[in-house]
């Protein structure tokens, strides 16, 4: 295996990954072990291509192998009491740290995203869907470094669909024209990444860990992941009236934009969801600075008709010395 079929093979390991963190029942043992062998596989047959850190990268992908095996017995383990099922997800939840050091040597960034939640991070769908975002920062990182081709902000796999690629472009010109009205603050800009692989479109949209978006061309499918719930709230109803959309969501207190999407989108036409997406960049602060102003004009407001009742002034005359100041 190339050093450029590794990246394309743990983007596809990654999206099972997630497909099972997602769902509402718990992976069979099957599932499990069909994951765990061939992600030993990819370590076997891959690690060689990670640019010099070879031993890093081959324990990391062991090590997640292993963390699949210890879920499966977790889950699956016969005659195992509640506290021992607990005490194998705390086992996983260790692996799991030992697989993010490696990825840091790799990779040079961290990759869980639960390991703030407490004992939360101990849900099996959260230590499945930290484990698919390590195997995606190790998949990033060779992308970047061996792509067949790259466009713009997107790396784009050999066996990259036409279609997806479009797609990945029209995220990456809404990007730019964006940009040039700065919308977008430095760190977060700095981060924009897309990854074409097949009839995917994998977009990393923000700075923060675990900001992400993938469009599936072919299902015409978008999940976008992001805790932020007034964000949420907008880039579902953008993807409702642009792109066609019929939108679900996760609450966050179960483990949306973590664990499991935030939104999940049935859109009409992909090209017009990325273009969506690429609003989404920067969203905060920018939802953040609109509640400031109005806040900001209502205290001043109330302020004006304070002192206008101290002084004895009618809210009409108020509003008469706030329209000729509003002329000045």
């Amino acid at each position: 295996m190339s050093s450029w079929d590794l990246p394309e093979r743990l983007f596809k390991i990654e999206a099972r990954l997630r497909e099972l963190a997602a769902r509402g029942s718990p992976p069979s043992r099957e599932e499990l072990d069909e994951l765990r062998i061939e992600v030993a596989d990819a370590a076997l047959k891959g690690s060689g291509g990670l640019y010099g850190r070879t031993e890093e990268a081959y324990d990391a992908l062991s090590r997640v192998s292993w963390a699949l095996e210890t879920i499966r017995d977790a889950l699956h383990g016969s005659n195992l009491t509640v506290q021992e099922r607990m005490k194998a997800l705390e086992h996983v939840d260790q692996i799991l740290d030992d697989i993010e050091e490696k990825v840091k040597h790799v990779a040079g960034r961290p990759c869980r995203w639960g390991k703030h939640l407490g004992e939360a991070r101990l849900r099996y769908t959260l230590l499945v869907n930290d484990l698919a975002a390590c195997v995606h920062v190790l998949a990033q990182h060779l992308l970047e470094k061996g792509p067949e081709r790259v466009e713009g902000r997107c790396a784009i796999a050999k066996d990259a669909e036409p279609e997806a690629v479009e797609v990945c472009k029209a995220w990456d010109e809404t990007v730019n024209a964006l940009h040039e009205r700065r919308m977008y603050r430095g760190n977060d800009y700095a981060a924009l990444k897309g990854f074409v692989v097949d009839g995917r479109v994998q977009l990393r949209v923000g700075s923060a860990e675990g900001h992400l978006a993938e469009i599936d061309v072919k299902k015409r499918v978008v999940r976008y992941y992001d805790t932020d719930a007034p964000v949420n709230n907008v880039m579902g109803r953008l993807m409702v009236e642009y792109a066609g959309g019929r939108c679900s969501g996760y609450d966050p207190e179960e483990g949306g934009g973590v664990e499991k999407p935030s939104l999940i989108c049935k859109v009409r036409d992909p090209k017009k969801a990325a273009k969506v997406l690429a609003f989404a960049t920067s969203m905060d602060y920018r939802i953040g600075d609109r509640i400031s102003d109005a806040l900001a004009k209502i205290e001043r407001e109330c302020i004006e008709y304070e002192v206008a009742e101290h002084f004895g002034f009618s809210p009409e005359e108020v509003e008469e010395w706030r329209r000729e100041r509003g002329k000045r």
